[in-house]
């Protein structure tokens, strides 16, 4: 079987997904209204156009769209926490978005024209919780990094695992500050 899933809770599903022979992880949480599909795997969020291959495997895989049905999430209402559009327009790490489109500001709209139409589309409410959930993904990486590094058996007291372990404390810092401003 290329694909499996586990229902951890009503709002998060583990999903795997056999692509290429290799096994690739995501997280399929409920979230503001909307379910999300996040890529726990470093090697398809630093690779944007591998992402986008994967990511259409999946979304075309029958089981997957079978268990969407049976959970009664609609395919059409399914976000990615990474751009998968593809339009080339150098936009590939914008997160937040729905598939195809453009949900948060890239440090490539140099424009201003792009970046005050960005902002004139969107309440406050929205581009602070796209900040939050950028934040908690960042947050979910580092901690699944740090889950794989102590399963190679490194712990505290290794360097780059001290600095991994630094990063996560500094997201969940900010995670905890950024929800008390009360969105």
């Amino acid at each position: 079987m290329d694909f499996t899933y586990e229902i951890l809770d009503p709002a998060t599903i583990n999903v795997r997904l056999n692509y290429g022979g290799e096994w690739f992880d995501f997280n399929l949480f409920h979230k503001h209204g909307e379910w999300i599909l996040h890529p726990f795997d470093a090697s398809l969020l630093g690779n944007p156009d591998m992402c986008r291959l994967v990511v259409a495997d999946l979304l075309s895989n029958k089981p997957f769209q079978v268990m969407l049905a049976k959970e009664r999430i609609m395919l059409s209402h399914l976000r990615t926490s990474v751009d998968v559009s593809g339009d080339g327009d150098g936009r590939d790490r914008i997160r937040g978005g729905r598939l195809g489109e453009e949900a948060e500001p890239s440090a490539e709209l140099d424009k201003p024209d792009e970046l005050e139409e960005w902002i004139a589309s969107r309440t406050l409410e929205e581009i602070l919780a796209g900040e939050l959930q950028a934040m908690e993904d960042k947050l979910a990486f580092y901690n699944k990094l740090l889950q794989r590094m102590f399963y190679e058996n490194l712990g505290p007291g290794d360097a780059e695992f001290d600095r991994i372990q630094e990063i996560s404390r500094i997201y969940k810092d900010a995670v905890a500050r950024f929800r008390d401003l009360k969105l």
